[in-house]
């Protein structure tokens, strides 16, 4: 060993370690057969050194290694081969570090949060609605925070499974853990397609089964017992409150004008003292979702023709997809064209905008704001405190189905694009359909069983 080391440097172990143990701090041992190597004594023991002329003709000195990692033919060896290679040891350490500085700036760019507050936010805030695009990103940072600093390349199906367990395990249903993921789900693609990530890491993901108590519930369909008929007496009694309503408030309003504010508008010059009444009648005769109560427009409303056409905010969405939304377009029965009738003139008669304009600012009102008008008229009407705004909605929708209306045409009515879910959700409203189906097919059979024998149907 020692005939080998002396072939290719002058400092042997022995000596290299005799010189740490007695030469004083920042003292130098040089090699003399490789010129530049060195061995430098520091305050804690020793470190090899290069001193070389780089291209450009300037001296340099690049750091090996230290003594303790690095034997000094280890060290002249490694001097040979930057030699044999020409390579200019801190050019390459620099290099390597650049690419590591480039690399952990791809990682960062590539971190859910970054992404998420970079790229997807104001992707979100320029082509979606502003509360949709709002919740969206709170779900996300919300329910995927122990994620957030994650390299979205690095997120697997362990991350996901044990996501959904502990979200799971916090009494979240399945319904929900499913959108939630959906919505991370959709947000990678989009970095697939923003070039933030080659590939779709959980492209083939899917989530663990539901619970048995999810399976359960699903089955149960809780939901049921609401999607029905309204009663004679329950939209008797909305009616009753929405007429409550109105007296109330232009009653309040009198006083207020004689006792100090006259300025305050007459109530009662208008056909309808508050918006929340024209909007419920729309409600009531359409079976629209709040949501597209709030946003819909005079446009839509075409009161010469008696028609309404609105695109549907739940699948608005489909637009930027470059698919096509659906859409509700039917006519306006003349006891709802008369309502908005009156309530277009009380709005001074306008050709565009907001049908339910907010009367603070003119914009669209809060998809909560029909809640406390809601409340106030049940009460005034003598309703159930439980039945909801959207009973409406069921209403419309039962009535055509327990009258024998197709059920396509009651999914094109409102706002589906097919019928799968007022199959899924109103089927139990329409079992006689199915009875009157199979007697039609019973008949046919004895029609045919009529002919006499031999003889050949054509």
């Amino acid at each position: 060993m020692a005939k080998a080391q002396a072939k290719i440097t002058s400092i042997s172990d022995a000596a290299a370690h005799q010189f740490l143990k007695e030469a004083g701090e920042r003292d130098v041992l040089s090699c003399k057969r490789i010129p530049g190597l060195s061995l430098i004594k520091l305050k804690k023991g020793g470190s090899w050194r290069w001193r070389y002329t780089d291209p450009t003709g300037k001296r340099r000195v690049a750091t090996l290694g230290s003594y303790n990692n690095m034997k000094p033919v280890a060290a002249a060896q490694t001097v040979l081969d930057l030699q044999s290679n020409d390579v200019d040891p801190l050019q390459n350490k620099q290099v390597r570090r650049i690419k590591a500085q480039d690399a952990a700036r791809e990682a960062e760019a590539r971190t859910l949060r970054h992404y998420l507050d970079n790229y997807y936010r104001p992707h979100m805030e320029r082509s979606w609605k502003a509360d949709n695009a709002k919740a969206n990103y709170n779900r996300i940072a919300g329910h995927f925070a122990d994620l957030l600093d994650r390299d979205m390349a690095t997120i697997d199906k362990i991350d996901i499974n044990k996501w959904q367990l502990e979200t799971e395990k916090n009494g979240r249903a399945y319904s929900t853990v499913r959108r939630n993921f959906g919505a991370l789900k959709t947000m990678i693609r989009r970095a697939v397609k923003d070039g933030v990530l080659d590939s779709d890491p959980l492209a083939n993901h899917k989530l663990l089964e539901p619970t048995l108590k999810d399976q359960h519930s699903t089955r149960a369909d809780p939901g049921k017992s609401e999607r029905r008929l309204l009663s004679n007496e329950e939209i008797h009694g909305v009616l009753t409150g929405l007429d409550a309503f109105a007296e109330e408030l232009r009653r309040q309003r009198r006083s207020s004008r004689a006792h100090g504010k006259p300025e305050l508008s007459d109530l009662d010059d208008v056909n309808y003292p508050h918006w929340f009444i024209p909007f419920c009648h729309l409600g009531l005769h359409t079976g629209l979702r709040p949501g597209d109560l709030y946003s819909i427009t005079w446009q839509e409303l075409n009161l010469s023709s008696s028609r309404l056409t609105k695109v549907c905010e739940k699948t608005s969405h489909a637009i930027r997809r470059e698919k096509k939304p659906a859409v509700v377009d039917m006519r306006l029965n003349t006891t709802i064209k008369a309502v908005l009738v009156a309530w277009w003139a009380d709005q001074g008669k306008p050709s565009t905008g907001l049908v339910f304009p907010s009367p603070k600012t003119g914009r669209q009102l809060d998809v909560q704001a029909h809640r406390r008008p809601w409340t106030h008229v049940k009460l005034l009407g003598g309703l159930a405190d439980e039945l909801n705004f959207y009973a409406f909605r069921h209403h419309f929708i039962s009535a055509m189905l327990a009258a024998g209306v197709p059920v396509f045409t009651v999914a094109k009515l409102a706002g589906h694009k097919g019928v799968e879910m007022i199959l899924q959700h109103y089927g139990h409203l329409c079992p006689d359909q199915a009875v009157e189906a199979l007697d039609i097919v019973a008949s046919t059979i004895a029609c045919g069983s009529s002919i006499p024998g031999g003889a050949v149907l054509r």
